[in-house]
């Protein structure tokens, strides 16, 4: 299971968790959810990687890529990748980490004010969807459904516990699940996390 920080986030205008909680959690701990010790997150890391759908991938997006450690590893499928984080803590983490990728490019955005404009046939997005208010995440998910090309796959992964963020996991993925501009591949809640597979109709 993750280890959440105890700190209650502050919220934005719209109810999102405000992205200067992640900056002050990097900024006084390194790893605030233990990602690189983790079992459940290294367990984590393997199924989101088994449940692509292909073997390779032409341009990736991977939104709140932390410090890096699923970076890392999807970039071996992908001829290009973007990984987008708003902490720059987290973000000096990850660019030490894939040094020597020079097909990975990282970046400091929010989502869904700054979300990369392009056209990927991947994106991934693990443990972020519940930070958002219900009205950022609907945001999202429409800018998504543009970005993301027709055949393209959409990966959700997020944890299942109880928290105070603004959305449940369940929340999150029913939201993709029930948008027709997605074809649902793959939907498994496991006690502990959901992992969902999309593709763009």
């Amino acid at each position: 299971m993750p280890n959440p920080p105890p700190t209650t986030p502050h919220r934005t205008a719209s109810g999102s968790v405000d992205p200067a909680y992640f900056e002050a959690l990097y900024d006084t701990e390194a790893d605030p959810w233990d990602y690189g010790s983790s079992a459940y997150e290294a367990a984590k890391y393997a199924h989101t990687l088994a449940a692509l759908p292909r073997e390779r991938y032409r341009h990736a997006l991977e939104i709140g890529c932390s410090i890096g450690i699923l970076t890392e590893r999807l970039a071996s499928q992908c001829e290009r990748l973007l990984a987008i984080d708003v902490a720059p803590g987290a973000l000096a983490q990850a660019r030490a980490r894939c040094d020597g990728l020079p097909h990975v490019q990282l970046q400091r955005a929010t989502v869904p004010d700054q979300t990369p404009p392009g056209s990927f046939d991947l994106v991934v997005m693990s443990e972020v969807g519940y930070y958002l208010a219900p009205v950022d995440l609907a945001r999202l998910r429409r800018q998504l459904a543009r970005r993301v090309e027709t055949g393209g796959h959409l990966v959700l992964v997020h944890w299942r516990g109880e928290t105070d963020y603004p959305l449940h996991a369940d929340d999150v993925h029913r939201a993709f699940l029930e948008d027709e501009a997605w074809s649902v591949l793959a939907d498994e809640a496991r006690e502990a996390y959901r992992l969902g597979v999309l593709e763009r109709s």
